[in-house]
């Protein structure tokens, strides 16, 4: 690799690691490929189906010349309390309750893999988890969740309120660390940008590609600031 050339690493769950829902298509990192050229080398980490405290098994296989490490992490332990948010409680306040267990369990599980994410000395980025889109017309990836009697449009309202809870923590987070953070409720902003209700789509993974180049291209990582990239 030459001097300076830059090695792009994505790690975290299927928001990357995307190619099964996209056959013959380019999956997102082999997107940043054609987008970037031969100035970057990327590597994909990232597992589908992974949740956070997942991440730092990944990372124990990061190369040693990484220049940028990329973290799109916790859609799929939000995905893990649906069902439990479809249940009854006997009074507003009671699922406050029960979001407060929820966040606060999450919020140890993320803190502690951005920890260990920075502890490599790399320049990271996380990323916002982006509203699903249970109306889209492929729905067999989370036909499981739509057998209690609830319709698509009520749990794509479910779904986006819960994942205030989960969004929230993440953006603590990055602030507290002072790492940058790609906005994926802001990105994710068409049915076009979706492969199914909670995949993206080599549309979705354009849009992501640019906002990469963009924060690689532009970010001031040595100042600990945190901005939010949406574009």
């Amino acid at each position: 690799m030459s001097k300076g050339k830059k090695h792009i690493v994505l790690a975290g769950d299927s928001i990357f690691d995307n190619q099964s829902y996209v056959p013959d298509e380019p999956d997102v990192a082999q997107q940043l490929r054609y987008q970037l050229g031969d100035d970057i080398k990327v590597t994909l980490l990232a597992i589908d189906g992974d949740v956070t405290t997942g991440v730092e098994d990944q990372l124990r296989r990061l190369p040693e010349d990484t220049t940028h490490l990329f973290i799109s992490v916790g859609g799929n332990d939000a995905l893990g309390q649906l069902v439990e948010l479809t249940e009854p409680v006997s009074y507003a306040g009671e699922g406050f309750l029960k979001f407060n267990g929820i966040q606060s369990s999450f919020q140890k599980k993320y803190s502690s893999m951005l920890k260990n994410a920075l502890s490599y000395d790399i320049p990271t980025t996380v990323c916002t988890i982006y509203k699903p889109c249970f109306t889209h017309s492929d729905s067999s990836r989370v036909m499981t969740f739509l057998d209690y009697g609830i319709t698509n449009e009520t749990l794509q309202k479910i779904s986006v309120t819960a994942l205030t809870t989960f969004n929230d923590i993440i953006i603590e987070e990055a602030v507290n660390a002072g790492v940058p953070v790609m906005d994926l409720r802001v990105l994710y902003d068409k049915v076009e940008d979706y492969a199914n209700p909670i995949e993206p789509s080599t549309t979705g993974g354009q849009k992501m590609v640019s906002v990469i180049e963009n924060i690689i291209g532009n970010h001031s990582f040595n100042v600990n600031n945190t901005v939010m990239y949406a574009n």
